[in-house]
């Protein structure tokens, strides 16, 4: 028996049935879903103490490290090497960097998502835009999304998810600027300089456009209802969004510099099991996840970008070009890792950013004000 433990997404119940099916010796187990990679992490270190780790896990990019520094994932270099067929014909990851600590291997890049536009096109023709010409800067975005709200009052313009896991969507105003949190050694906070100024701008301009704070899941309700102009999100929602609105939806990329880059949401597959007799029947899941099959399965219905080359080159080619999910694809060429804060009191200081940034959006603070106490904060719960 083997026992798997993920997010909702990570484990549609199509794929697992699959593979029993196909694999009718392997005892496969899917623990109830965690709600997110941080609740994810969390659960992992109660379960470590308690003695009762998984054998399998879809981490969180951001979360990989931290799982591999703690001792709890298991190098994969050994089953690579003696599955080389494999790992040369059927499998290349999306980064060789998003699953690795230090020098050694510990997960197979699983799949991508990078935050995107979402329109709704009937909202986007009713305040004066042009769908085919949509907004190319982070003014004329929150511009569109003032003239949405301004419409008759009883919708949202724009809904930026600041309040995404892991500082995620922040990071990726930051890192789409070409600058990063923290300086490479991660001794030094980074994101003080005009880049992390620039973000909490951004962030300002939806408050005063008319975001309304909610959560993720209403923010998507109101959008799929038609009651919101603009969401900007994770691609890997985009296929649950498509079905649910009663309109047409286009999707763009979020402006980037030419030194920018964006982090890469989503997952790594790794194995905690250091049960020689499980590490097999492990493994044959893993590769099975990460395989074409699979891989496509997940975009087709989700919208998250595999993490295999060699399948999203096959959908590059096979997918219309004005398909939204194209957005996704051609973004994911610009990814790459989604930063995790050192130390023990990497969660916390993610939370802390998060309560700075819903003081920007909600306008109670400046950013100039949030900038100092976000600085402060982070700078008291990182490791000495």
């Amino acid at each position: 028996m083997i026992e798997v433990l993920g997010t909702t997404l990570s484990t549609p119940p199509q794929l697992i049935q699959r593979f029993r099916t196909e694999h009718p010796d392997i005892d496969l187990r899917v623990r109830p879903p965690a709600v997110d990679y941080d609740d994810l992490t969390q659960r992992l270190l109660r379960d470590n103490i308690a003695g009762s780790l998984p054998d399998v896990i879809f981490q969180g990019y951001n979360r990989s490290a931290l799982t591999a520094q703690r001792g709890l994932a298991t190098p994969l270099e050994p089953l690579l090497n003696a599955d080389k067929d494999w790992a040369k014909h059927s499998y290349q990851p999306a980064s060789d960097a998003l699953c690795r600590y230090g020098n050694r291997t510990y997960g197979l890049p699983n799949l991508v998502s990078v935050p995107i536009v979402y329109y709704n096109v009937d909202l986007v023709k009713q305040a004066g835009g042009d769908p085919n010409r949509l907004p190319q800067t982070w003014e004329q975005i929150s511009n569109l999304a003032a003239r949405i709200t301004a419409l008759d009052g009883k919708r949202v313009g724009g809904f930026f998810d600041y309040a995404s896991p892991g500082n995620w969507t922040f990071m990726a105003l930051v890192d789409s600027q070409g600058s990063r949190m923290m300086s490479p050694d991660d001794r030094k906070i980074a994101f003080d300089g005009p880049e992390g100024m620039r973000a909490l701008n951004v962030l300002k301009m939806f408050g005063a456009a008319g975001q309304v704070d909610m959560s993720r899941d209403q923010a998507y309700q109101a959008f799929s209802t038609g009651g919101m102009g603009l969401i900007v999100t994770s691609s890997g929602f985009l296929k649950s969004l498509m079905k649910q609105a009663k309109f047409e939806v286009r999707t763009a990329p979020l402006p980037l510099a030419s030194n920018g880059h964006l982090p890469a949401g989503g997952n790594c597959l790794m194995m905690l099991t250091k049960d020689t007799g499980k590490q097999q029947a492990a493994w044959t899941f893993m590769k099975f996840m990460a395989g074409s099959t699979a891989q496509k399965t997940m975009f087709e219905s989700t919208g998250y970008v595999p993490g295999n080359r060699l399948t999203v080159a096959q959908l590059e080619q096979s997918t219309d070009a004005k398909d939204p999910r194209m957005t996704a694809l051609l973004a994911s060429s610009k990814s790459a890792g989604w930063y995790s804060f050192p130390g023990k009191n990497s969660l916390r200081i993610t939370e802390a950013i998060a309560l700075h940034l819903q003081e920007v959006v909600t306008l109670k603070r400046s950013p100039e004000e949030a900038m100092k106490l976000m600085v402060n904060d982070v700078q008291n719960l990182l490791a000495r």
